[in-house]
């Protein structure tokens, strides 16, 4: 679910702040968007659920999916992401962009080589916290992507068996969903003990996560800049 919606979130979200950073105009149109983006991003995650529920649940037909998970948690974190990369390409010095273009170089090269390697710290730490709203989530997930996983065959690598790991129109049941099911539905005598054990291998995983994250960002980031 993680990977599914920061496939889709990540191109749509930065292309988003690149036009509201560079290429939109100053006026009400411009306004309205920004408030947009700002209502969105401050909606609370049941809302979200609900909307998945309509959506990407009952109107395509679908039920539960880990699909549908992802695109619910995409419509969650997009907005996020549009803000934080506009920030970061707007904090870019303003010289750089003027001695690029001075040299001739086009407006969308100077994005892709000039703007974005500059700004690509601080998309990251977007990215980060965005993927740490995804480890965390479970209310829109809740009515999206279900409170269960089917019995998988992890040798079965046929993306549309029943049975595949990697069939994605699958009920799945994520770790926040299991920790909050354990909790509230539990009836096995060890409840106490699953639930920490869940706990303590969700916030592992954060940690890991972001500790990779920054690791890969901080190669990435070596490389498209030239710098030591």
């Amino acid at each position: 679910i993680l990977f599914i919606t920061m496939l889709i979130a990540l191109p749509l979200g930065i292309g988003g702040g690149i036009y509201m950073a560079e290429y939109a105009k100053p006026g009400k149109i411009t306004d309205i968007i920004r408030s947009c983006i700002e209502v969105l991003a401050s909606l609370p995650s049941i809302v979200i659920g609900m909307f998945g529920l309509l959506m990407f649940v009952n109107l395509t037909g679908w039920g539960y999916t880990i699909l549908g998970g992802a695109l619910a948690l995409t419509v969650f974190n997009l907005p996020v992401i549009v803000r934080v990369s506009e920030d970061a390409i707007r904090a870019v010095p303003r010289d750089l962009k003027e001695a690029s273009l001075a040299l001739g170089i086009t407006k969308w090269h100077t994005i892709k080589t000039v703007l974005l390697p500059s700004a690509f710290p601080s998309i990251l730490t977007g990215a980060i916290l965005a993927a740490g709203r995804v480890f965390g989530e479970a209310a829109a997930l809740l009515f999206t992507a279900g409170l269960s996983t089917p019995r998988l065959d992890y040798a079965n690598w046929n993306p549309f068996s029943a049975q595949s790991p990697l069939n994605i129109f699958r009920p799945a049941e994520t770790l926040a969903v299991h920790i909050w099911s354990v909790n509230t539905q539990g009836l096995i005598p060890d409840v106490e003990e699953v639930s920490n054990g869940s706990a303590a291998v969700l916030v592992l995983s954060v940690l890991v996560f972001n500790l990779l994250a920054r690791w890969i960002g901080s190669m990435i980031h070596k490389k498209v800049t030239a710098s030591k």
